[in-house]
């Protein structure tokens, strides 16, 4: 069966493009997975693919982010990487790559896209009626007479206004509508997310939507990583945004 989640490492992908088990004991790494590890860092390294976890600019000398996050924090690993020499388990699964993305980059560079992540015939994300959310209009329904408790998907109608949970939206006192959960948590994630900008303009929008604040904070831990990004995306500074998916100028890892 293939899978649909919406993110792999590097070391997952590189394995099963090759038809292999990433949780497998390996020794030595077959020749396609070697070849595969080279590939996808060198598209991270050049800008051809975004990478979810690791940024292409420097990492700011008066800055509190989190190194993790910044490509030049890896340049042994990277250039061990390219030159075949040692491949560092731990840091091919810390890169990261959206679906997406993959499937992008695969479109610009001519390769077939991997049947383990896009099947033939199967479509890229599941159609939900009225454009609502997958889950977001699930119903629990408390046990009644002895009877078993049971779920049930209510899609919302183009006239109906409901909260996360299916139920009528509530007014407050000045009968006004109050914010659905998912609404709230926006708004609060934004604004969070504004203000740390503010001091801390060197945060791509990867590095945010796992900072602390907005995770805890701001509430967004239940929420899917495509979600807050796209929360994030629509108050994010014009600076951030340009840094997406930009360029590198150099074809090596020289000077990082």
């Amino acid at each position: 069966m293939s899978l649909l989640i919406k993110e792999l490492s590097v070391w997952d992908i590189s394995f099963r493009w090759a038809g292999y088990d990433p949780d497998s004991f390996w020794l030595r790494y077959p020749l396609e997975v070697k070849d595969n590890f080279r590939l996808l860092m060198s598209a991270i390294l050049h800008g051809e693919i975004i990478c979810n976890t690791l940024c292409l600019d420097k990492l700011p000398s008066n800055s509190k982010a989190d190194p993790a996050f910044y490509i030049r924090s890896y340049e042994k690993q990277i250039n061990d990487c390219l030159s075949g020499k040692r491949f560092d388990a731990k840091f091919l699964k810390w890169a990261s790559l959206g679906r997406l993305d993959f499937l992008e980059w695969c479109e610009r560079r001519g390769i077939p896209s991997p049947q383990f992540w896009f099947p033939a015939g199967w479509k890229l994300d599941f159609e939900v009626p009225n454009g609502g959310f997958p889950g977001h209009r699930m119903r629990h329904v408390e046990p009644d007479n002895g009877e078993l408790a049971s779920f049930s998907f209510h899609w919302r109608d183009d006239e109906e206004e409901e909260d996360f949970d299916g139920d009528e939206s509530e007014t407050n006192e000045n009968n006004n509508p109050k914010l659905r959960p998912n609404q709230a948590t926006k708004i609060a994630c934004q604004t969070i997310a504004q203000n740390i900008w503010k001091t801390e303009p060197e945060v791509s929008i990867a590095t945010m939507v796992r900072r602390h604040e907005i995770q805890i904070l701001g509430g967004a831990k239940p929420y899917v990583h495509e979600v807050i990004r796209r929360w994030l995306s629509e108050v994010a500074p014009p600076e951030v945004s340009a840094r997406v998916g930009r360029r590198s100028s150099k074809n090596t890892t020289e000077g990082i």
